[in-house]
């Protein structure tokens, strides 16, 4: 079982790709959840993550930073960035080299795709 976190502090936004990736992967995947960077950090210091879902504007510590932190402390995770406000953000995230970024509202079968690259679960569009 792939094991994902979710960190937004829009709640909202959290449970709507929570509920995706369930309605989707369904028993092959466990999903974890933060609101904000820091509390981020604290799951990844007690747990290891296959694929770390992250916003980019958020209190406390920001998407970027938590992304140099996962990247030099938690190497074998992966990274996928989700803004709704910062284009530039996305930008900036995927030069760091991390594994895909989207832009809110996402694009479910984008979206779907690229967890299912990063994870290596199959995946086939459903209507």
């Amino acid at each position: 079982m792939k094991k994902i976190l979710v960190v937004d502090d829009n709640r909202l936004e959290r449970r709507i790709i929570m509920h995706i990736l369930h309605e989707y992967f369904q028993n092959e995947i466990f999903v974890d959840e933060a609101p904000e960077g820091l509390s981020a950090v604290h799951l990844l210091s007690r747990s290891t993550y296959d694929l770390v879902i992250t916003d980019l504007v958020m209190p406390k510590l920001e998407g970027l930073e938590l992304i140099r932190k996962i990247k030099s402390t938690y190497p074998s995770s992966q990274i996928i960035a989700i803004s709704g406000s910062k284009p530039y953000y996305l930008y900036l995230a995927k030069k760091m080299g991390i594994a895909g970024i989207f832009t809110k509202p996402v694009d479910r079968d984008r979206f779907l795709f690229c967890v299912q690259e990063v994870l290596k679960i199959p995946y086939e569009k459903r209507a």
